[in-house]
């Protein structure tokens, strides 16, 4: 029953972080562009998250999937505020 619950949690999570990115696009100007940013990579990285948690189920390497993968989305993030500063 309590993986049915993070499931169910994740699911209306990703569901908030979708709609509150529809409602960030009809009001960006520059101030909201780095909102918009973490909160689009906040949404990408919990649908990519589900992947594994599904799919891998030896926990060690599951959890080393999911901080690997927190890593690169950060250096990604990095990467597009680098690119939208210059």
């Amino acid at each position: 029953m309590k993986a049915h619950k993070e499931t169910l949690g994740h699911w209306l999570l990703q569901r908030i972080s979708a709609a509150f990115l529809i409602a960030m696009i009809f009001t960006a100007n520059v101030s909201t562009l780095i909102l918009l940013n973490i909160l689009l990579f906040w949404h990408i990285h919990m649908g990519i998250e589900e992947i594994p948690t599904d799919h891998v189920h030896h926990e060690v390497t599951r959890n080393w999937i999911l901080i690997l993968l927190r890593i690169f989305s950060l250096i990604i993030l990095k990467y597009v505020f680098v690119f939208f500063a210059f």
